[in-house]
């Protein structure tokens, strides 16, 4: 079963630049989101969008790198890359010191873009999957909830549920129990509907 493509963010003032970026990373199998400024950036995160990486660039009108970072680490904890023209020591030092995974100074080799893109989603990857098997192995369930959650849900809900609960992303489930993720992610929102419920770790204190 093919991996769910990865989700990227891009947000620069520079719209000459996100025209010459984001072809190139859709030709690399990635799903492109672009921002023309940190506003824009933060009402598209405020309303669900999750992207797995963001590309971010620090002089901007309005609202700077610096601070579009901080506010999106105030709405999700997704690793983000300074992308900018500025070649202070002391820039690069602050982005990395507010928690940014990498600095890529402009103008920059686009294959080396794309290149540092890949080894940092992998990392994420990698990372992640050793948090979902440490969650297993510390999360225990109520039994007494876990009956209740049965009798509200069909055996495979029930079965999917458990498996959200454990840290699974609905690819991983998908892979798992041999459904496809379009399947999955349509049980994922109906078990949600169910439950009155509307995100994942929800789900997970539902049942502790």
């Amino acid at each position: 079963m093919p991996q769910e493509p990865y989700r990227l963010m891009i947000i620069d003032d520079d719209v000459s630049l996100l025209k010459s970026i984001e072809p190139l990373l859709i030709n690399e199998g990635y799903i492109v989101s672009l921002a023309k400024s940190g506003k824009q950036a933060i009402s598209a995160l405020s309303k669900g969008m999750t992207p797995d990486l963001i590309l971010l660039d620090i002089a901007m009108p309005e609202m700077n790198g610096y601070e579009t970072f901080n506010k999106i680490k105030a709405i999700q904890n997704v690793p983000i890359i300074f992308l900018t023209s500025m070649e202070d020591i002391n820039a690069e030092l602050k982005g990395l010191q507010l928690g940014a995974i990498d600095y890529i100074t402009k103008p920059f080799v686009m294959d080396i873009l794309l290149a540092r893109v890949k080894n940092h989603l992998a990392s994420i990857r990698k990372m992640k999957q050793e948090e979902i098997e440490n969650n297993k192995n510390s999360i225990s369930f109520d039994d007494k909830k876990l009956k209740i959650l049965e009798g509200e849900l069909t055996d495979t809900e029930f079965k999917v549920a458990k498996m959200i609960a454990l840290g699974y992303t609905n690819q991983e489930i998908a892979e798992q129990l041999s459904y496809s993720y379009t399947y999955i992610k349509k049980l994922a929102y109906r078990i949600f509907d169910k439950l009155d419920i509307n995100k994942r770790n929800e789900l997970r204190q539902f049942l502790v």
